[in-house]
């Protein structure tokens, strides 16, 4: 009820908070410096890790880079991952306000608002479509980097086992479709960047980078596997990680019935369940305790665990395993190079056997995926994709649809190609 009341309130007060917020905007515009060389960057206001990553790397390289976040995840992360939290500020009025001022003063003090399809604090009032007006009239540049269920319309996703899978983790989006494809379609016409990943082929109809993924690691944090482990399952136990949030996105129980199955048939091996751990004891698991990741196997591509895996010099498993999705990344990027194994609910027990087995070939395909994610996904990978995103914001490069071509491309050539074992991410016979 209170919150009809204050939804009927704002609509109420549209005419005066129009006239307000387009005289701060204006504002912004004329009293803010010229940005051209250095402009500010803000990072929110999903409280993903990511945004952490992205404004480090970014600020490693000399910008002016904040997260600025409603809240933060306390379970997995900690407070001094963020820089500025909305609850911190403002005094003790609601946190409802907050957003407003939050937005507001935001327009003084950055100039490009790298968001999500939710949009930036202005995205949580029920004036969220004047959210891109007020940005473009304060002179302000938009970047979309979605993070999941802010992207996910259901019935535009293209694969029906993801979208089972979604509907077993997350149902209530599938309600909430038109909402979702409103800020979707909103910011797809608005931003001035949109970035998709493996989200591509969903329906959006837009992307200006075509990469698999845009997710960065300081892989320094990440120490290599000092296991060295010669268990083949036979002579020694084979641990098997997986981290099992949100269990049907990421197939977790095909992934317990395939240990299950490689038990029955004999062979030693052990799961890992690594749910609910803070990012320190995660780094700790994979450096000392495991030799195989199964990353996820009903969502296509990889994730941020992915990543991790790989920088530990784990071989990881994903589903790589629908064409519509990965061979557009293999033709126009450099996901050719990438070593992490393609695995679905059906050849799981497979793929894991041949790991479990094959001590060298496991060691073969950490080394690659550590490689691999030292050359595309550090925080010089971060400042080389943003810092170009931004050159082409102000006007210094024509476009971004053709960064890491393969040919066109200077970026993939700059070191060595990443070798790997994996015809097409399907391992040798």
């Amino acid at each position: 009820m209170k919150t009809r009341v204050y939804t009927l309130f704002c609509w109420a007060a549209y005419p005066l908070f129009f006239i307000i917020a387009m005289l701060i905007a204006l504002c912004a515009r004329l009293f803010c410096r010229s940005v051209l060389d250095s402009p500010r960057l803000v990072w929110g206001e999903a409280p993903i890790i990511n945004n952490s990553y992205w404004a480090r790397a970014m600020r490693a390289a000399g910008c002016k880079s904040l997260t600025f976040t409603d809240g933060y995840s306390y379970t997995i992360n900690k407070r001094e991952d963020y820089d500025r939290v909305v609850q911190d500020h403002y005094g003790p009025i609601p946190v409802f306000l907050k957003y407003y001022l939050a937005f507001f003063e935001s327009l003084f003090r950055f100039d490009v608002f790298f968001i999500s399809f939710n949009g930036f604090f202005l995205g949580k009032t029920p004036f969220w479509r004047m959210e891109a007006l007020l940005l473009k009239l304060a002179r302000k540049k938009v970047v979309v980097l979605p993070f999941g269920l802010d992207a996910f319309v259901y019935n535009r996703v293209k694969s029906t086992s993801m979208l089972q899978g979604l509907l077993m983790s997350v149902p209530v989006p599938s309600r909430q479709q038109r909402r979702i494809a409103a800020r979707v379609d909103y910011w797809c016409e608005h931003a001035d960047v949109v970035l998709l990943g493996f989200l591509g082929p969903d329906g959006f109809g837009r992307w200006d980078v075509i990469m698999p993924n845009f997710l960065f690691i300081d892989y320094d944090e990440w120490a290599q596997s000092t296991r060295a482990s010669d268990a083949d399952g036979v002579s020694d136990v084979v641990y098997i990680a997986h981290a099992p949030n949100h269990r049907g996105f990421k197939g977790s129980e095909f992934v317990i019935d395939a240990v299950a199955q490689l038990k029955h048939e004999g062979l030693k091996v052990e799961l890992v369940l690594v749910e609910g751990k803070q990012n320190s004891e995660v780094k700790r698991i994979f450096k000392e305790d495991v030799d195989i990741l199964v990353e996820q196997l009903i969502a296509v591509g990889h994730g941020l665990n992915g990543l991790e895996g790989m920088a530990s010099g784990l071989p990881v498993i994903s589903n790589l395993e629908d064409e519509n999705y990965v061979v557009p990344l293999r033709r126009w990027s450099y996901f050719s190079e990438c070593p992490i194994v393609s695995g679905s609910p059906e050849n799981l027990v497979e793929i894991l056997r041949k790991l479990v087995t094959r001590p060298g070939l496991r060691r073969e395909l950490g080394a690659a995926g550590r490689a691999y994610v030292e050359k595309y996904y550090g925080y010089d990978s971060a400042q080389y994709l943003f810092g170009e995103i931004i050159h082409y914001l102000y006007g210094r490069r024509e476009r971004l649809i053709d960064l890491y071509h393969p040919l066109l491309s200077d970026y993939p050539k700059r070191a060595a190609k990443v070798i790997n074992p994996l015809k097409n991410g399907r391992l040798p016979d």
